[in-house]
């Protein structure tokens, strides 16, 4: 039986690491920070009830056998939300009711597909996400991988269309999370059958999407984007479903919000809403300073001495991702130990062609207010570390001059780009 001295020290242990978390460098590709106004709204006592609406004039929703009170102001702000979204996703329909990116993968592809149905992905040594195939055949559908081309970061377009022609496939779910460029989604659309279904996974490049400093992928080819909200994208933990087609849109949704969800969890879709309407007026500069920031470390590495993959167009990274190669420098825990006893939290692969390297994310410094200034001394803390130097103090001295967060009305200042 828990006591009430051991529930406290829980809890206790919860907030220090809440407080230690602050005091670290965080370049990890998958993760960010939420302004105070979206933090605020996930802790609301509204997060305890229902949200199914607005209702009519006297705040009632009536479904005939089921009635509920209605929340006129968080259906307010959802629906700004929702335009805002489609805006700048080119969409012609939106669900902003999925839990995470998972659950809207699984949302997509049990909407766009029937039980022994094909579907593709990319491998997760090319890239891919390691769960799609599970959940492909856990959901009773067939599954074929893609070909990919490690050497010019995009598909093998003869081979994975040939696989995509033999297994019958209906569905490419392109589920790329390790990348420094945008694949050729035009290209793919031209070369498979016309009433194949394409659906891209912008987990890692919504918030550049959005941002419109990388391209979209509904204006491309494909017919249905899915996402997480919580990397590029600097809001909480959810999921996003875009079509480009209205009809299909709305047909799909129907399915999802009367069989995949019951509530919608109403703090989660506040949160998300308020993020979503920060990135409508942030978003551009803050998607040109990840992007700018990214090419800037890469750039100070490698005048360091280190070596890194390049994109398919030549430059650094055309996202939030750099991929500094260790694998000639140390062992990998041994280097990763030396990080995260620094305070220096990044993730550490080794899919596309074998080699070990540190992926480093800079959409989470971008959000604190980094800028390309600031990232000659991330490159100086990163190589003292991976040398053996103790660094710690120092880095939480530097982490401590920023302790807003940028690009949101939380701190509404224009800024420069480029600095």
């Amino acid at each position: 039986m828990i006591t009430k001295k051991k529930y406290k020290n829980l809890l206790k242990g919860v907030w220090n690491s809440e407080k230690d978390t602050n005091n670290f460098l965080h370049l990890t590709v998958n993760e960010n920070q939420l302004s105070d106004n979206a933090n605020r709204l996930l802790s609301s006592k509204l997060s305890e009830r229902y949200f199914f609406g607005g209702g009519d004039s006297d705040r009632i929703i009536d479904f005939g056998s089921y009635t509920f009170r209605g929340l006129p102001e968080v259906d307010n702000l959802v629906n700004e939300a929702k335009k805002e979204l489609l805006r700048m996703s080119c969409a012609s329909a939106v669900n902003m009711n999925c839990f995470s990116g998972l659950h809207a993968m699984m949302c997509a592809i049990l909407v766009t597909s029937s039980p022994g149905d094909v579907i593709m992905s990319i491998p997760f040594n090319d890239g891919g996400h390691a769960a799609t195939k599970g959940i492909i055949e856990n959901i009773g559908r067939k599954h074929v991988f893609a070909k990919f081309d490690v050497k010019n970061l995009d598909f093998n377009f003869k081979k994975t269309v040939d696989r995509f022609k033999a297994a019958n496939a209906k569905v490419i779910y392109i589920d790329i999370s390790v990348h420094l460029n945008f694949l050729d989604i035009r290209k793919l659309r031209r070369l498979l059958p016309d009433n194949a279904i394409i659906i891209y996974d912008a987990s890692h490049s919504l918030g550049l999407i959005l941002g419109g400093c990388f391209p979209s992928p509904l204006k491309q080819g494909a017919d249905i984007v899915c996402s997480n909200t919580h990397k590029t994208f600097a809001g909480p933990q959810s999921g996003i479903i875009l079509y480009k087609d209205k009809k299909i849109g709305e047909k799909a949704n129907w399915t999802i919000d009367t069989t995949f969800v019951s509530s919608v969890h109403t703090a989660r879709i506040m949160a998300l809403s308020a993020s979503i309407l920060e990135h409508a007026k942030f978003g551009k500069n803050y998607a040109k300073q990840v992007i700018a920031n990214s090419n800037a470390l890469a750039k100070i590495l490698k005048k360091r001495g280190y070596k890194l993959r390049k994109s398919n167009n030549g430059s650094y990274s055309n996202n939030e991702q750099v991929h500094l190669f260790i694998d000639n420098i140390g062992e990998r825990m041994d280097l990763y130990k030396k990080l995260i006893t620094n305070n220096i939290s990044t993730n550490f692969m080794q899919i596309l062609g074998g080699r070990t390297f540190a992926r480093l994310g800079t959409q989470e410094v971008t959000r604190r207010g980094m800028k390309v200034k600031d990232m000659g001394k991330i490159a100086l803390f990163l190589d003292q570390a991976l040398q053996g130097k103790n660094v710690k103090k120092e880095v939480i001295r530097f982490n401590e001059k920023f302790p807003n967060i940028a690009h949101s009305f939380d701190t509404p200042v224009k800024v420069k780009i480029h600095e």
